[in-house]
């Protein structure tokens, strides 16, 4: 039985207000700040007792929504069977299986997997598998990693550093340095410049298929590019999936739209849907084998306590399952499809300058930030939760979303529109 909640927002706020120091936030918390208590389905519920349509999913984690039985069971029974075992020395079922899942999902050339605990993390190995391969093929100098503008790869040290500004003078650059150019807004061209000039200095190129800064969708025909061009210049692709992954856009991986395939593919928030921390790193069989084929110069001697964690790989399995048997994907297609055109009035508003998206990652672009920020307080208020980054407000909900809770969705993001249409800042 779940306990019962005997105080309301506010007196849990004043609590939170002297121990919790929450993240990406002030170092104080807000008086609206939502104090989450439980959630079914596509919405939760705050410790007042009022109900919300979580159109933001959390955070793009809870994919498959509150309380999906099948991956509640899932972790239950593997937490009282066996929760972990050290995965450095040893290994687990969930874990062995659900590499094995991954990589028939993601193949047919991305096989091998590590795990971690989250998308940050999963960066962060990522662009280690990169530097160190590198180095084991003769080149220890050969180390930039190259982002674009908007893209966003995790708060860890190295995937902060590709977040920066556009990138310095290209003299300063440090063979372990951190590079951002732009991206699809200037073609391909600034990437083939760049690596024209530099691609010998460069370990990795990393893309996210959509940037979850504001859910800008790469064109087909440039990840194909970049694609050509890593081949051309024996560079990795790490393709950035940790939001897109496991349904977001309506395929398994993003990646799939147009038709390419990464050197290595980072996973995280779909992969166990909220339910439970796990993030994994996939790579090629050709990736492995130069770290496999030469232990000596370069064993991997990289891991988290918790990787390949029994419990969490159990609940990535039911995530995975369910997602297949109940056809999520067709449903986030579908109701993508839904959104984008129940939002085609919003985009006429003067103050509304882009729609754009892909599955359920969708993005209503107003002129400013404040505006957005007005909308989203709107929404709230209405009981529909949406995110906002920068002049963004963002749209994310479960991939479970009914034609209905679309519905919904998209006439209150309207409504809100309207109004802050109507304000001058």
């Amino acid at each position: 039985m779940t306990e019962a909640v005997t105080e309301g927002q506010a007196e849990l706020l004043a609590v939170d207000a002297e121990y919790l120091w929450h993240p990406w936030s002030p170092s104080r918390v807000s008086p609206d700040t939502l104090v989450a208590v439980s959630g079914k389905g596509c919405e939760v519920t705050d410790a007042d007792g009022r109900t919300y349509l979580d159109a933001k999913s959390s955070g793009f984690n809870a994919t498959l929504g509150y309380a999906c039985q099948p991956v509640v069971d899932a972790i239950s029974a593997q937490v009282a069977k066996l929760m972990t075992y050290d995965m450095g020395e040893g290994a687990n079922i969930p874990a062995i299986r659900l590499a094995q899942r991954i990589g028939e999902l993601a193949g047919p050339a991305l096989t091998r997997t590590f795990f971690c605990n989250s998308g940050s993390e999963a960066m962060e190995a990522a662009i280690r598998i990169a530097r160190f391969y590198q180095a084991v093929l003769g080149s220890p100098d050969r180390g930039l990693i190259v982002s674009l503008h908007n893209g966003y790869h995790g708060a860890t040290m190295a995937g902060a550093a590709t977040a920066g500004a556009p990138s310095p003078i290209a003299d300063e650059l440090t063979p372990n340095g951190f590079v951002s150019i732009p991206g699809p807004e200037e073609g391909i061209g600034a990437l083939r410049d760049f690596l024209d000039g530099y691609g010998e200095r460069t370990a990795a190129v990393l893309v996210e298929p959509v940037q979850s800064r504001g859910a800008y969708v790469m064109p087909e025909d440039y990840l194909r590019g970049v694609r050509e061009l890593c081949d051309e210049h024996g560079i990795l692709l790490v393709l950035d999936e940790v939001t897109t992954g496991f349904g977001r856009t309506g395929l398994m991986f993003g990646y799939q739209h147009a038709g390419v395939q990464p050197d290595i593919l980072a996973t995280s928030k779909g992969l166990a849907a909220g339910y439970i921390s796990l993030g994994a790193v996939t790579t090629t069989q050709h990736v492995f084998e130069v770290f496999d084929s030469n232990k000596k110069m370069a064993g991997f001697v990289h891991g988290h306590t918790h990787s390949g964690h029994a419990t969490a790989c159990a609940a990535g399995l039911a995530v995975i399952d369910h997602i297949e048997k109940e056809q999520i994907l067709a449903n986030v297609q579908a109701r993508g499809d839904q959104l984008l055109a129940a939002l085609e009035p919003v985009g006429e508003l003067d103050r509304v300058t882009e729609i754009r998206g892909r599955g359920l990652m969708i993005a209503v672009e107003m002129d400013r930030s404040r505006r957005a920020a007005h909308v989203r307080k709107l929404m709230r208020d209405n009981g529909v939760l949406v995110r906002r980054t920068g002049k963004n407000v963002v749209l994310a909900p479960p991939l479970i979303l009914s034609a209905e809770e679309a519905d919904r969705i998209s006439r209150e993001l309207l409504a809100a529109a309207e109004i802050a249409a109507t304000v001058n800042y």
